[in-house]
């Protein structure tokens, strides 16, 4: 196994010198170096949250990242924030004036490193800020991805993240117990932040926020420079390649931020920009909650980090990468594990009906819909049972169901995808997925594939009830696609994890 090599290094910015790690991958450079910017939850170089008022999980999303890119055959760089880790704090406290001082020293020091070959910039959160920020400053990268980043006012922001958080308060006493125990200063942001705005734009030093019997004096230079500089507006500075990534399902920066973002490049003349939304993926692309109440709690309480990390991140930036600055290292990815055939099951014979072939379409009738031929087939006492027929070429993103099923795989071979982990299944393949659990479809060959679910419960007492479901789904599917949810292979950018994986099991993919 190639063991990519960690060195520790010190880089003098204005007023500190910077405490980080180069993580750079196994075999002889150079290598593309990116710069990991990490946004307002990254205090430390491998992505962990301080707080100063609660002990939260421990996150490594930086960390994760760098070695994923090591994998890909990327080196990178990342950093304690000021004041943070190995790093000793600035004269004052850290202004984004600060960050982008730093960001730059960080640039500096990879392009002269004899074992770099380019140099990217990944800004998570208000990392992309950072990013664009240096860029006006004259100090561009050779290739930009932002992580998650903000492209609105301040006040969008504040009203998002804790006008939310008051409103969720308000709606009982339980949940207004809960957010005064879990996120006092959250709530207290939620209540003040106009005030705050208004006071960083009469040009006032802090602001003195009282909670509880709390008191936080916070510093309004960051407020300043963001109303100076507006976060949505900064974008226009970046040039050559971009690839915005965003969580479907991001409580910090709202999905719709990384559509404003490509706009403004694009308004910018700037057209090398992909865009890639990640299904159920959260602000640090962990896997988010299916219930909305719950996924707000977690976002508050910090239980989010605890959530297993969304694959496509991964998969979707390395072959971004590739194809913007191929690095000369071999890549050291384990490849996807295969899906042994099960073993036969038993059939029970009391109480009969059958259906002669599950796969004809005369006896079997259907509604045809953007995810394929779907019908019903049997319906017992407590359970159930239908088919799809999905189309070539189909791209079904990730989304859960209220139930349990048990997919069977009768005819054609298709991809099941989960997390962001892909699997190739083929006639004999069955799998079970849980309540609430996301899956995804995908056909990226010629044929179409055949699929049986079994569930143990029945959802409609009649087919024809189960007929209007279907037509209600196809309206529903329709209205999606209109509002640019892809549903086929060729509305998908090619380092699409779909797109990606499906090169690996269908070269005609990327003919």
């Amino acid at each position: 196994m190639r063991v990519p090599k960690n060195a520790e290094v010190r880089i003098p910015s204005e007023g500190t010198v910077l405490a980080g790690t180069l993580l750079m991958p196994a075999g002889e450079g150079p290598f593309p170096c990116v710069v990991i910017a990490g946004g307002t939850m990254s205090h430390t170089r491998d992505g962990r949250l301080i707080d100063p008022e609660r002990v939260v999980p421990e996150r490594d999303a930086l960390k994760r990242l760098a070695t994923r890119l090591a994998a890909a055959g990327y080196a990178s760089i990342r950093w304690d924030k000021r004041g943070f880790g190995g790093t000793p704090p600035g004269p004052r406290p850290a202004t984004y004036r600060d960050e982008t001082a730093d960001l730059i020293a960080v640039m500096h020091f990879a392009r002269r490193h004899p074992a770099v070959s380019r140099v990217a910039v990944a800004g998570e959160s208000a990392g992309g800020y950072v990013a664009c920020l240096a860029a006006k400053r004259g100090v561009p990268a050779d290739a930009y991805i932002f992580l998650g980043a903000l492209c609105s006012p301040i006040e969008d922001l504040f009203a998002y993240n804790y006008g939310r958080l008051v409103a969720y308060a308000a709606q009982s006493e339980e949940n207004h117990r809960w957010a005064q125990e879990t996120s006092p200063f959250g709530l207290a942001l939620g209540r003040h932040y106009k005030a705050m705005i208004e006071a960083a734009l009469r040009g006032d030093e802090t602001y003195v926020l009282r909670y509880g019997d709390r008191v936080r004096t916070v510093p309004l230079d960051r407020w300043r420079e963001e109303l100076a500089e507006p976060p949505h507006e900064q974008f226009r500075y970046i040039a050559g390649p971009v690839l915005i990534l965003h969580g479907e399902r991001d409580m910090n920066v709202p999905v719709e931020h990384a559509a404003r973002i490509e706009k403004t490049v694009r308004a910018a003349g700037n057209s090398f920009v992909t865009r890639i939304v990640i299904p159920h993926a959260d602000h640090s692309f962990q896997v988010a909650a299916s219930d909305e109440d719950m996924r707000m709690r977690e976002r508050h309480s910090c239980e989010s980090f605890n959530r297993r990390y969304h694959e496509d991140l991964y998969t979707a930036l390395a072959a971004w990468l590739r194809k913007v600055t191929p690095t000369g290292a071999k890549s050291s990815h384990a490849p996807h594990p295969i899906i042994h055939k099960p073993r036969p099951g038993s059939m029970a014979w009391d109480g009969i009906r059958v259906v002669g072939d599950v796969t004809d379409a005369r006896q079997n009738p259907g509604v045809t819909t953007l995810e394929g031929r779907i019908g019903p087939l049997l319906k017992g006492e407590g359970c159930q049972a239908h088919y799809i027929e999905m189309p070539p070429g189909l791209y079904c993103a990730e989304h859960p169901h209220a139930t349990e099923s048990l997919i069977y795989t009768v005819r054609g071979r298709w991809v099941l995808a989960s997390g962001g982990v892909r699997k190739l299944m083929r006639p004999g393949s069955l799998f079970w997925f849980g309540a609430g659990v996301p899956t995804g479809y995908e056909v990226p060959f010629d044929e179409p594939a055949f699929i049986l679910i079994f569930k143990g419960q029945r959802s409609e007492e009649s087919d024809e009830a189960f007929f209007e479901y279907l037509r209600r789904l196809a309206g529903r599917l329709e209205e999606e696609r209109a509002g640019g949810q892809p549903f086929t292979f060729d509305e998908l950018p090619p380092e699409h994890p779909a797109c990606v994986f499906a090169v690996r099991v269908n070269t005609d993919c990327g003919a």
